[in-house]
């Protein structure tokens, strides 16, 4: 497997010595027959995104009977109007491997063994683990063992980009320098719409810098550079009720496009917390209950998966008795939904 990789990287310096090779009228040319290619399917992509899905049932999934190498779970392909992430299952087959690179991703590991070699540091995993590879890092996935690795992934939708906050920070804030107790205060809507134009502009720009104060801290926790987390460390089925945060860039990820999590919500939770967040999926692992999605009610259960579009209210209710279980992977705040804006001519 690894001949075949070093001839794809040969094929892909063949590309670029040709292209280099070209005046700039030539790779202009080229440059808007590719892109008018992939705005076409750009396209195609965003009408399959109207049909608006939210939920795959369990057997639809099919994750205990997925053999290698690729098994689509939530993708706009599919239906689903999401941007910044698919979802998707894959592994490698007994004695094989397979290196690459993409955009930022987190894996979860189904069932069997192996190594991941991200950018020359090898690790060794097991069901149960989870791994991030971070975006344009070469990588690859080895299985030497009898038995399939299978492994469920999120993974940067391509084509989007990974977003490196750029805060604005000054010494001191013009005018008025508001106490922590002020800066924690939830900001009122009316108040905001009667303040004069220089007023707003004025709060806006404090809570705005304010916020960036503890981006920075977050952006550096970033350069720990965390790949890994295992099993024994992300006890799914034994944490108690509430968010139990598993992978993340306050954690030391160096990792941009979501954020992964466990949420545990108890039995007989009638009202369960009303919020909007970016693009989130999620993975029923035990339990069921309902999720009001946009004031959709759709019934869910283990092994079911979950999309919440981004800016979309929405609520997890469990009337059950028992509780109910979630593997979230969430865009973080202050991340977009990037839309495709294609480049046509007929």
């Amino acid at each position: 497997m690894e001949d075949i990789d070093m001839v794809n990287v040969k094929e892909l310096r063949k590309d670029y010595e040709e292209f280099a090779k070209l005046d700039s009228e030539e790779l202009r040319q080229l440059l808007i027959k590719r892109q008018v290619n992939f705005g076409k399917a750009s396209l195609a992509l965003q009408r399959r995104r109207t049909q608006k899905r939210l939920h795959l049932p369990a057997a639809e999934a099919r994750l205990s009977e997925t053999p290698p190498p690729m098994h689509t779970i939530m993708a706009p392909e599919m239906g689903f109007d999401i941007y910044n992430f698919h979802l998707f299952t894959s592994g490698r087959d007994a004695r094989s491997d397979r290196y690459h690179s993409h955009g930022d991703a987190l894996k979860y590991y189904i069932y069997g063994s192996g190594v991941e070699d991200i950018d020359g540091q090898r690790f060794e995993v097991k069901a149960g683990d989870f791994m991030h590879v971070p975006a344009n890092t070469w990588h690859g996935t080895i299985n030497p063992n009898d038995e399939p690795l299978v492994f469920l992934a999120a993974q940067q939708f391509p084509g989007t980009f990974r977003q490196t906050p750029t805060p604005f920070i000054r010494p001191r804030e013009p005018g008025h320098s508001p106490s922590s107790e002020e800066l924690d205060k939830e900001l009122d809507d009316q108040e905001l719409d009667t303040l004069m134009p220089r007023e707003l502009y004025g709060r806006y720009t404090v809570v705005e810098m304010e916020y960036c104060r503890v981006l920075l801290e977050v952006q550096r926790r970033r350069g720990e550079k965390r790949l890994y987390v295992a099993a024994e460390d992300a006890p799914l089925l034994e944490w108690g009720p509430g968010r139990h945060t598993i992978m993340s860039p306050e954690m030391g990820f160096d990792i941009y496009t979501f954020s992964l999590y466990l949420d545990h919500v108890p039995g007989k939770t009638e009202d369960g917390i009303q919020q909007t967040t970016g693009d989130k999926a999620k993975y029923c692992i035990a339990g069921r209950g309902v999720e009001i999605i946009g004031g959709q009610r759709i019934e869910v259960e283990a092994g079911d998966f979950i999309h919440v579009p981004a800016n979309t209210w929405h609520e997890t209710q469990n009337p059950y008795d028992e509780s109910l279980r979630y593997l979230c992977w969430e865009q973080p705040p202050g991340t977009f939904s990037q839309v495709p804006t294609a480049f046509l001519q007929r």
